[in-house]
């Protein structure tokens, strides 16, 4: 499943096409297709605003439960007692 770019990633992405390079570098840069670059560059060119940037993760509802595994993971939390943080499966 292809990953979003980071806020940082898209003005890099647009500062360097600003810059006139090339969209095969600016995507070997950014470890992301060339498609991907010239997506970017051609809504950034039509002043396109992304909806998906908005759009909620399918991940959000389950962001506390996320979270405390990787407190548990960290050491920094201990397990509840219907779960031993020894097994990989709750």
């Amino acid at each position: 499943m292809p990953c979003r770019l980071s806020k940082e990633e898209i003005v890099a992405l647009r500062v360097l096409g600003e810059k006139e390079m090339k969209k095969t570098k600016i995507a070997a840069m950014l470890g992301v297709s060339e498609g991907t670059v010239r997506y970017h560059l051609k809504r950034q060119a039509i002043d396109a605003k992304d909806g998906r940037a908005d759009k909620p993760q399918k991940a959000d509802e389950f962001s506390e439960v996320i979270t405390h595994w990787f407190e548990l993971r960290r050491g920094k939390t201990s397990a509840p007692s219907t779960f031993s943080s020894s097994t990989s499966t709750w």
